[in-house]
């Protein structure tokens, strides 16, 4: 966060009435990186001038315990799928500047490959396992599709009496096409054998597209969806249509590695693997708003006033970003403001006291100033907005000024006069009197005394002859009050 200060000179009555003005600029953005900024789901990105812009973070996918069997979101290298079912033998390659989500993805060039291996009872690919619905996805962008190229495979063995089976799944390419293949995998109760294949439309070269195979353990539907479209269905009964007949997928005694990009030269992004049938994926690269939350900004002086707001953002489409802000002279209610804010729910909520940037007017005044802001992206075009920075102009609220003048004497009647001249500054209401038996202590009954528009006051009751030390202090009329620093200090012998 950015403060600069400049001093406006003013004619010379102004200074007299007013006291110096100072108009400060606070910046959220520019060279501070957004660092005091709490962010949710945004990121920083270069932008104008070399700075940082905030932008949303591309949509990640996140494990659910109760459906979620491998989940890769292939942002670094790691030792185990997120799910925690699966340890990773051999890891590809990472990129972090070309990626579909999230912030890398897995760079395959034919040497290298992925290989996972259940480590946990209940993993669909753990000993005996018997599958119901599921899905399988993940973005893939090939360098150009070449004959075989191996995207997934699975190898494992099964017991059927004495007879020992083999059970495969392979998705590889074909002419251009992912073909998913399944043999030996979907099985009656006293069959294991079986063969089912399902391709989809040609896949073109540098280019990301969503892949999804999912199944139907009702129906036996087995489809192939690519970038949430239709490509392929088929049914793993015994007559290759709807019945009541299903062959469903169970895994053998012996279940291998899976294996994942052996001899593919591209990118992988986001695979998962789910126990459902998955009816609502995304494909987008933004599903999901975000929001910041700055820190409690001081600006020093009770009742400072808020000149102006301003952003510089981008909003292609039809994305969008709205800045807001709440000031006030409780640092207590500031804080509470920061730690309680949820973004978009806290802005709709019905007892919700936050201001759009272009709402500023006399009750913009305070100490504390706290800026939030919501990023939305347009979802049809799927763009995010951009953030440059937040900029804040204000003129400082300085407390008013004391008396330049004090002075005491005993009048006629023996009692203590004292006299000043009023405060320079406007709003002033009264005066505080302090006095006491030591300098700059003014511990003594009847200290501080208050005195409303007049510019002296008597005193009765001190003892002859001893020293009394005193200082006087002005005071606005504001709802929020407001003190001078001390006067001068001036001692007398009554």
């Amino acid at each position: 966060m950015k403060i600069k200060s400049t001093l406006y000179l003013l004619i010379i009555q102004t200074l007299i009435l007013s006291g110096s003005l100072f108009a400060e600029t606070i910046t959220l953005g520019e060279d501070d990186d957004w660092k005091a900024v709490v962010l949710n789901n945004l990121k920083t990105t270069p932008g104008k001038g070399g700075f940082m812009d905030l932008v949303l973070r591309r949509t990640e996918l996140i494990s659910k315990e109760e459906s979620t069997d491998i989940l890769l979101p292939f942002n670094r290298e790691e030792g185990q799928d997120h799910s925690g079912h699966y340890v990773i033998k051999e890891n590809p390659e990472y990129s972090n500047r070309y990626f579909k989500s999230g912030s890398g993805a897995a760079t395959f060039d034919r040497e290298n490959r992925l290989v996972l291996e259940a480590k946990k009872n209940g993993a669909l690919f753990s000993p005996f396992s018997n599958w119901e619905d599921f899905s399988i996805e993940f973005w893939l962008y090939p360098a150009n599709p070449r004959e075989g190229e191996e995207i997934l495979q699975w190898k494992g063995l099964g017991r059927d009496g004495n007879e020992i089976y083999s059970q495969e799944i392979l998705c590889h390419f074909i002419n251009r096409r992912l073909v998913w293949s399944f043999s030996n995998v979907f099985q009656l109760p006293d069959s294991p054998e079986s063969h089912y294949e399902i391709s989809g439309d040609p896949v073109l070269p540098r280019q990301w597209n969503h892949h999804m195979l999912r199944y139907d353990s009702k129906t036996g539907m087995l489809e192939y969806l690519i970038n949430g479209t239709p490509s392929a269905i088929i049914y793993t009964t015994e007559s290759g249509n709807e019945s009541n007949t299903v062959y469903t997928p169970r895994i053998g005694e012996e279940p291998g590695e899976i294996v994942i990009g052996s001899g593919f030269t591209g990118f992988m992004d986001e695979f998962r693997m789910e126990r459902i049938f998955n009816e609502n994926r995304s494909t987008n690269r933004y599903d999901l708003s975000g929001y910041g939350i700055s820190p409690v900004i001081d600006l020093n002086f009770t009742d400072s006033r808020l000149n102006t707001l301003g952003s510089i953002e981008s909003s292609p489409g039809d994305s969008a970003v709205f800045p807001y802000y709440q000031i006030t002279n409780s640092l207590m209610e500031a804080e509470d403001l920061v730690n309680s804010f949820q973004g978009e729910a806290t802005i709709l909520s019905s007892t919700s006291s936050w201001r759009p940037f272009g709402e500023i007017d006399e009750k913009s005044r305070g100490r504390y100033l706290v800026l939030s802001f919501l990023l939305f992206p347009d979802m049809k075009n799927d763009v995010s907005p951009g953030l440059s920075f937040l900029k804040v102009d204000y003129t400082t609220s300085l407390p008013p000024l004391p008396p330049t003048y004090l002075n005491a004497q005993k009048d006629e009647s023996g009692r203590l006069k004292l006299e000043w001249n009023h405060s320079a500054s406007p709003g002033v209401k009264g005066y505080l009197l302090y006095f006491g038996e030591k300098p700059g202590e003014y511990i003594y009954p009847g200290s501080p005394l208050k005195i409303e528009k007049e510019n002296y006051t008597f005193i009765d009751g001190l003892s002859p002859f001893k020293q009394y030390f005193f200082s006087i202090k002005s005071y606005t009329g504001t709802e929020t009050q407001r003190y001078s620093d001390f006067s001068k200090e001036i001692s007398i012998r009554p």
